[in-house]
């Protein structure tokens, strides 16, 4: 929680800086995440290569899946290092490194909005899922307040099942990426 100075534009660096903190950590969790996907799916591939003997016989088209497999890694990591996940965190870091820098000085506020103005320009924003993500987490979870000058500020129905309902996803998806194989794999021994 900060401490509201009845400041907007210190309430709005305090927020900002804290919705970037939330976008790097999903990039770089993102990033860490298909780098495991793209390793764990090419062991996959080298299993099937290794035991085709064994499970030829299960899977009579086993060849084509597996070149179907070795495909998708290969796909999947040119995609993967497409999004440049890495950069694209480094530069939320960078952000909020900038505007925690810009918080802590002792500036007129109209000099303030213009520096902030100035550091927002030159870095992508986040998403507005992202917001969401710092109401949810900080009112809600953590039981904090926020507020905005003499504004506080508050989440939504909407904006609480939309992240409970991504997060849900997300790890089911997960869930579905790695047991997957795990599956396949076990599946002539059941």
């Amino acid at each position: 929680m900060h401490a509201t100075t009845g400041s907007t534009i210190n309430d709005t660096i305090w927020i900002t800086s804290r919705v970037r903190m939330i976008s790097e950590r999903k990039a770089l969790r993102n990033q860490n995440v298909s780098f495991l996907a793209v390793t764990y799916y090419s062991l996959f591939s080298v299993i099937l290569s290794i035991f085709a003997d064994f499970y030829s016989e299960p899977y009579p088209v086993l060849d084509k899946i597996n070149l179907s497999a070795s495909v998708v890694v290969l796909v999947a990591s040119l995609v993967a290092a497409g999004f440049r996940l890495e950069a694209r965190a480094s530069a939320f870091r960078e952000c909020y490194l900038k505007l925690q820098s810009l918080y802590d000085e002792e500036l007129p506020e109209s000099d303030k909005k213009k520096k902030y103005r100035e550091i927002m320009m030159d870095f992508p924003n986040h998403s507005p899922r992202d917001y969401t993500d710092l109401l949810v987490n900080h009112i809600m979870l953590e039981g904090k307040t926020l507020s905005s000058g003499t504004k506080t500020l508050v989440y939504t129905t909407a904006m609480a099942i939309s992240f409970f309902a991504r997060a849900t996803l997300y790890w089911m998806l997960l869930a579905l990426l790695f047991l997957g194989p795990v599956i396949f794999l076990l599946w002539p021994f059941a």
